[in-house]
């Protein structure tokens, strides 16, 4: 954003603290706040009859929440939740409207539309054509990429339901790519140790969604 767009933007904003599970909104609550990630990672999640929930996209530093007030909807379609704790901005939902007038703010805003799409897209599918091990291994880079190379808290019951698949299959994929070296955990820490090699590990699925961020928005 041009430095006057950014200065209002941050002016009508509050920093805020979030443990990880925090729950922001639900589905068919209308949305008070639009949040964007500086250190936290929040999930867009779907949710299902039996109370499960699988992760559809993951918002960090380079996006915001929000989308259905982008697009002119003020109830949530899916829930938000802080998956990985941390600060973040917060800018009340009427603000966040008003600001949507000014032709430099809504520029960007849709950008992150497009780019936030295009990762459920590529999510969903490869969830459908790709093993559990390539996934894990996507998802972790995501989450290294935004953790700045840090410890990341993660146990293997939560990443069962961010990928949708069992428990064991987690720990199994974990202990293989921990045993070459390409990661480490140890009573719920996380941190990958070998990011080259953790890209050949996983699917072309990563590059896809850099590239796309990249393109979309050059200086995240």
């Amino acid at each position: 954003m041009p430095p006057a767009t950014r200065a209002e933007v941050l002016g009508q904003c509050e920093l805020v603290e979030f443990d990880a599970r925090t729950v922001l909104h639900q589905v068919g609550e209308k949305t008070n706040a639009v949040y964007f990630p500086e250190s936290a990672v929040i999930s867009v999640l779907a949710t299902y009859g039996d109370g499960s929930t699988i992760e559809m996209a993951n918002i960090g530093r380079e996006a915001c929440s929000g989308i259905n007030l982008t697009l002119g909807r003020e109830t949530q379609l899916t829930a938000n939740e802080i998956q990985v704790g941390g600060s973040a901005l917060k800018l009340p939902a009427s603000r966040f409207v008003s600001l949507m007038e000014q032709d430099e703010f809504r520029h960007v805003l849709f950008a992150t539309v497009q780019a936030v799409l295009f990762q459920v897209m590529v999510s969903g599918a490869c969830n459908g054509a790709h093993d559990a091990r390539q996934r894990l291994s996507r998802w972790l880079l995501t989450m290294h990429d935004r953790a700045d190379g840090q410890h990341m808290n993660l146990t293997h019951e939560f990443l069962s339901h961010m990928l949708g698949v069992r428990r064991a299959t987690v720990s199994k994929v974990a202990a293989e790519l921990r045993e070459e070296g390409l990661i480490t955990y140890s009573h719920g820490r996380m941190a990958v140790t070998d990011h080259k090699g953790l890209r050949k590990a996983s699917c072309e699925c990563y590059d896809r969604v850099r590239d796309a961020y990249d393109t979309l928005l050059p200086n995240s």
